[in-house]
């Protein structure tokens, strides 16, 4: 049997993944398609060829019949998933943790958690600068109003509101990963707007304070050439009128 090629859900690479053992290959299911054809699905141990790790290939396909190889996979899935986190520089920690734990959702396919986390990022980051009205709606709001957000920002959020809203209010539509993708790009323009771009400001601003301070520490005189620094000592020198 042929390797197969993923991100490795031990080590994180991708990397090529070899069956592995003897039978390395079983047959989970297989059934006769209405058009005559056979489809079935198969669970492969592979070794990654990167770090060594195990993991289960499970995948879903067609056939000649249940005894031939897979002709065409329709699906496929391995255990452990890869689950891909995102870091952000410059959010409060417990804000960006669930950021992150938004982005691992969302690599697993979890999408409807994915977007309810993504909607409690915006109504923490309102928090986190004081904003304490009822509401979701209305925190956004100040946000705006209070100019810690521009006008697309503020409608990017109520974006992220809407969808986390479907989900945490029992509309449980389908949300399609490019959907879900787009909610977590706008959540990040959020953060964006909020910490991070002006924490880089800061750094910036900071940096070229410290360099003007330096350049103004350079051109000070470290010394005067006065009459105390020419080594006579005058203080033995009477400034009175009595004489001697």
């Amino acid at each position: 049997m042929a390797s197969f090629s993923t991100t490795c859900g031990w080590c994180g690479r991708f990397a090529n993944m070899r069956p592995y053992g003897e039978p390395h290959t079983v047959i989970a299911k297989s059934w006769r398609t209405t058009s005559g054809g056979t489809r079935k699905t198969e669970q492969t141990v592979c070794r990654c060829d990167h770090c060594g790790q195990l993991s289960l290939a499970i995948r879903t396909g067609s056939a000649v019949d249940s005894h031939s190889e897979l002709r065409l996979v329709h699906k496929e899935e391995w255990l452990p998933a890869f689950v891909a986190g995102r870091s952000f520089e410059d959010v409060p920690p417990e804000i960006g943790s669930i950021a992150d734990e938004a982005h691992k959702c969302a690599s697993i396919g979890a999408y409807r958690g994915a977007v309810v986390l993504a909607r409690a990022v915006v109504e923490a980051t309102a928090k986190e600068k004081g904003i304490s009205v009822n509401g979701i709606g209305n925190k956004i709001d100040k946000l705006y109003e209070q100019n810690l957000i521009r006008e697309h920002v503020k409608e990017a959020a109520h974006e992220v509101r809407f969808g986390g809203n479907s989900v945490a209010h029992g509309d449980l539509d389908d949300l399609t990963e490019e959907e879900t993708d787009e909610i977590l790009g706008l959540m990040r323009e959020i953060l964006e707007e909020v910490f991070q771009s002006p924490a880089r400001v800061q750094r910036q601003r900071q940096k070229r304070l410290a360099r003007k301070a330096g350049k103004a520490d350079a051109a000070t005189p470290t010394g005067t050439t006065g009459p105390s620094q020419s080594g006579l000592d005058f203080s033995s020198i009477s400034t009175g009128s009595t004489p001697p």
